[in-house]
């Protein structure tokens, strides 16, 4: 699994929906101004280059346009990340969760580079991609591991304090991965059950084109995603915590595409998120480039009691 790097896909539909995803959680998050714990289980680089032309392309995050009828939180994300695609850089997950930090703070009057309420934790277990991260995140206030994502979950739950989110964006290299998910959630859940938890999957075709023989094969992990979201139903319903489900389908299933698409859940999503990103997925379907809105939708999977 060492040889996966965030970079390949940096900036891509997937990253839109994850990041626009984690700055509503943490916009809700701080709607209290109780402290809370952060922890980013698969941090990657912190920050990519993405000059190459081929790779500049693929940055959906470029297409967005601010509109009096764009929705706030993607203005949130268009802002904090503007500054960076102008130097031809890409935010991470971790940095885009630092400048939403540091936006919030600023429409609050209060100094932007000073979190001692948040408790927070990033970890990267690729040995490059680690230095990468510690030097982009070094003027930050995370605590920075070089650990197995998993394994420091296990390590840090139940947090202090005790209301936080979790962001799990793992690279799905193996099919054993979908079931570690599962079995690391249901660990996590019977040790810190009111946590938020986002886990990030992508949607896979059927069927590809293998690009060795030209040959149309069954894609491996097709359906690995939909079995895992079943496993975290169940989960949701033991537990009695809420399920959202957030599906972005940037293209239509087909053999010569391979990820057309990708998803966040999100265990225990605050109130009102739901709301909130369903406005941001219209927008999306509209104005990044996608042809298959019909695929993408929210839904709450598990009702909270």
């Amino acid at each position: 699994m060492l040889s996966y790097q965030h970079a390949f896909h940096a900036g891509n539909h997937a990253d839109v929906l994850k990041h626009v995803t984690l700055c509503a959680l943490i916009r809700a998050l701080r709607v209290k101004t109780r402290p809370f714990f952060y922890l980013d289980t698969h941090a990657g680089n912190g920050c990519y280059d993405i000059q190459e032309q081929s790779h500049h392309d693929e940055v959906a995050a470029r297409f967005l346009q601010e509109t009096p009828e764009t929705p706030a939180i993607i203005v949130d994300y268009m802002r904090l990340i503007q500054p960076y695609i102008a130097k031809l850089n890409y935010p991470g997950s971790p940095l885009v969760a630092w400048e939403m930090l540091g936006l919030l703070a600023q429409e609050k009057g209060v100094d932007k580079n000073t979190f001692a309420d948040v408790n927070m934790h990033i970890s990267e277990l690729h040995p490059s991609a680690y230095n990468d991260l510690k030097q982009w995140t070094s003027h930050t206030e995370f605590h920075c591991h070089h650990r197995d994502g998993f394994e420091l979950l296990n390590a840090l739950t139940p947090p202090k304090p005790n209301r936080g989110l979790v962001l799990i964006d793992p690279p799905y290299e193996q099919a054993g991965e979908y079931e570690q998910i599962v079995e690391s959630m249901g660990k996590a859940l019977r040790k810190w059950q009111n946590g938020i938890y986002a886990i990030w999957y992508p949607l896979l075709s059927p069927q590809r084109i293998d690009r060795v023989s030209g040959n149309t094969k069954d894609t491996p992990k097709h359906g690995l995603s939909e079995k895992m979201l079943l496993a975290f139903t169940e989960l949701a319903a033991v537990h009695k915590i809420g399920l959202l489900d957030i599906r972005f389908a940037h293209q239509t299933p087909s053999e010569i595409v391979g990820m057309y698409g990708s998803g966040m859940v999100v265990f225990n999503p605050p109130w009102q998120v739901n709301s909130t990103l369903k406005s941001a997925l219209e927008y999306l379907k509209t104005t990044a480039h996608a042809s298959a809105s019909d695929l993408s939708k929210v839904s709450m999977l598990v009702e909270p009691l």
